[in-house]
């Protein structure tokens, strides 16, 4: 039993360890899945808007370039305007690009001969041309123009001959190109996909939230993990919504932009968990079987160990009187007198008959002496109580009771026990012609050693059941073991 459930949590843990293997592959294969998915989608719009900065940079450089033309302020506002900003229009969804004196006003607008009196001196990119010669070009945060639209302003420094600050060149970029751009990729509503300033401004993020347009993010957990290195991958919970992604960033070339995609875990393993469901319910399934084949199997094994013991019980048992039967007691005999033998200890034995029991039979009828020799048998067990001590149906009405360690005389006490139950018997039957016969009990003691066979004991026991017949039955008769010798000598 314990083998076949040991082979059963064998069975078991192997087709759970199968499953569990074949489940972390299949969620490491979606994970690497997603995470070079991620690095496609940041690489692809990493070089879109590098791409579209490069030209606007060089729209900036054509203007800075044409400043410095000697009589450029001298010629007529058209003329001037061709040749500042006759590429102007280059880059996507680009805005006005205008110069700026040293004191924050307009002074040149690529969208009018005429500019309106703007400044733009409070702005952030003013302020770093301002204070910073080596700013280079410059990405702003983004605000909202008169007409609503959300645009950012890519600036470079202008300086004289002498590296003074003279003003600012720079252009509006509406928010609208990143808008669309990012809605191209159409991102999963649980993911993330967003466009930072390296100090950790948000410019753009999709799903599209308006009112997360310009917040500063660089104290989450997040943001700061990307500052880290210029690109990389990690799993965090988002600070904006507590949704946990896996994150693909990297900064976009030498500009002082970082884009991020967030993945959430849940949209990447759900066709996992899908799986593993079903994988879940075949385990299921295989371990209901396993548990069911274990089950049908231990009770099969159970009805055949009680089919066996039952067997092994009628093979020993006599089945009329409940006593061991003639088998067994041969058995018990050999082995008891082979123990004796070693500890150099007595045997005894009682031979036991019915008296009269043959004209009993013929009198009442054999059921009447079937019930005789049963409640005879229950008087015989009844006397010999040791746990050591054996009573069986020796043949027909003999019974025989073995007695391992017990003296000749303590043979007698049992032997005058089993005839007081029967006595006793008797009385309660009130004399009745059919009351239960008389019982002649032969009782015989042995030491065994070499030489001597537990036959020895029972020819002894037998030849003292004789004498109690001999002497008119219903009583004990014991031989003294050293009588019981000599009868084997003389044998």
């Amino acid at each position: 039993m314990k083998r076949l459930i040991a082979l059963g949590l064998t069975i078991t843990l192997g087709f759970s360890s199968i499953c569990a293997l074949v489940l972390s592959d299949s969620r490491n294969r979606d994970r690497d899945q997603a995470r070079k998915a991620a690095v496609n989608i940041v690489a692809t719009i990493s070089s879109d808007v590098a791409r579209n900065f490069e030209l606007y940079s060089l729209s900036l450089e054509s203007v800075v370039d044409g400043l410095n033309l000697p009589g450029l302020m001298n010629l007529s506002p058209k003329v001037r305007q061709m040749i500042l900003f006759d590429r102007a229009a280059s880059a996507k969804d680009m805005g006005s690009i205008f110069t700026l004196n040293k004191l924050g006003n307009v002074v040149l607008d690529s969208r009018t001969e005429t500019p309106r009196g703007d400044n733009f001196a409070s702005r952030d990119f003013f302020k770093v041309h301002q204070g910073v010669a080596s700013a280079g070009v410059f990405v702003s945060t983004p605000w909202r123009m008169a007409d609503g639209q959300y645009v950012i302003a890519i600036s470079r420094r202008l300086s004289d001959a002498n590296g003074d600050f003279i003003g600012v060149v720079a252009g509006t970029l509406r928010l609208d190109y990143f808008k669309k751009l990012f809605q191209r990729l159409e991102i999963d509503p649980t993911s993330s996909l967003i466009l930072t300033r390296e100090d950790g401004t948000i410019i753009m993020r999709a799903p599209y939230k308006a009112e997360l347009v310009g917040r500063d993010v660089s104290a989450s957990s997040v943001f700061k993990r990307i500052s880290e290195m210029p690109e990389g991958t990690f799993e965090m919970n988002a600070g904006l919504d507590g949704v946990k992604r896996m994150y693909v960033y990297q900064r976009i070339g030498e500009l002082p932009l970082i884009i991020s995609f967030g993945q959430s875990l849940e949209t990447i393993y759900a066709s996992w968990w899908r799986e593993a469901r079903i994988i879940g319910l075949l385990m299921l399934g295989l371990c209901a079987t396993n548990v069911a084949l274990i089950v049908f199997l231990a009770r099969a094994l159970k009805r055949r160990a009680k089919a066996e013991h039952d067997f092994a019980v009628m093979a020993t048992i006599d089945s009329l009187t409940g006593l061991c039967n003639r088998r067994r007691f041969d058995e018990a005999i050999d082995l008891e007198w082979r123990r004796a033998l070693r500890r150099r200890q007595p045997v005894a034995m009682l031979m036991i008959d019915a008296d009269k029991f043959k004209n009993f039979n013929d009198q009442f009828g054999h059921q009447a002496g079937d019930v005789a020799l049963k409640a005879l048998a229950d008087c015989i067990a009844g006397g010999a109580r040791r746990a050591g001590d054996l009573c069986g149906r020796f043949g027909g009405e003999e019974f025989a009771v073995l007695l391992p360690e017990t003296t000749a005389g303590e043979a007698m006490v049992v032997a005058e026990a089993i005839q007081a139950r029967v006595a006793s018997l008797r009385a309660l039957q009130n004399g009745r012609p059919d009351s239960t016969p008389t019982l002649s009990i032969g009782a015989a003691c042995l030491v065994p050693r070499a030489g001597l066979e537990p036959r020895d004991l029972i020819r002894s026991a037998d030849g003292a059941l004789y004498q109690a017949k001999a002497a008119g039955r219903n009583r004990c008769v014991a031989v003294a073991p050293q009588r019981a010798e000599a009868d084997y000598m003389a044998a």
